[in-house]
């Protein structure tokens, strides 16, 4: 509280948006107590549908971050990782989705895991519009690249010289998508 409050608010809002959200591939708006509490600023994506289809098949699909950037489901599974930074999903008008469908969405997430473990120097490739995929705990350090295979519009090449532009990732990620590009 106090006279400093809201200049700082103000501060800490614009510094995010001006150097964490670009990171982000997505639309974000920061709101300072979306969830209720006051001193949380979190990025807010616009209302989205869960089901999508599918850019080659036209297939009706589940293409939803739910069972990730839920708190309450990231709250009752195993993780390492700390919760600064953690996301939370909400309806589109920022209502809470009850527990007992986050319950069902992740009894049907669980039922249809599939492990795959890995060795050191193995490298799997998945559809994220086919796969829900994630890790199990595990020690030691994460390698860990990502690249988008298909046509890309002139946004997308738009972006990825933004991200090019900034240096970002790290050189698995840098070699893998430089293969990626030029190999197809």
């Amino acid at each position: 509280t106090g006279p400093l409050l809201k200049p700082l608010m103000g501060f800490f809002k614009k510094l995010i948006e001006d150097t964490v959200a670009p990171k982000f591939d997505m639309e974000l708006e920061m709101i300072w107590g979306a969830d209720g509490k006051p001193f949380r600023l979190q990025a807010v994506e616009p209302p989205m549908v869960p089901v999508n289809r599918h850019p080659k098949t036209g297939l009706p699909l589940w293409f939803c971050n739910i069972h990730n950037h839920n708190r309450f489901l990231r709250d009752n599974r195993p993780c390492t990782v700390p919760e600064v930074g953690m996301t939370d999903v909400y309806y589109g008008d920022l209502n809470g989705i009850p527990e007992a469908d986050l319950q069902h969405i992740d009894e049907v997430s669980r039922k249809h895991i599939v492990h795959l473990p890995m060795k050191p120097g193995e490298v799997c490739f998945l559809d994220n519009y086919r796969m829900l995929h994630g890790r199990d705990i595990f020690e030691g350090s994460r390698e860990h690249a990502v690249a988008w295979f298909g046509e890309q519009s002139e946004e997308d090449l738009r972006k990825l010289e933004e991200v090019k532009d900034r240096g970002s990732g790290n050189a698995l990620n840098k070699a893998l998508n430089n293969y990626v590009e030029n190999a197809f």
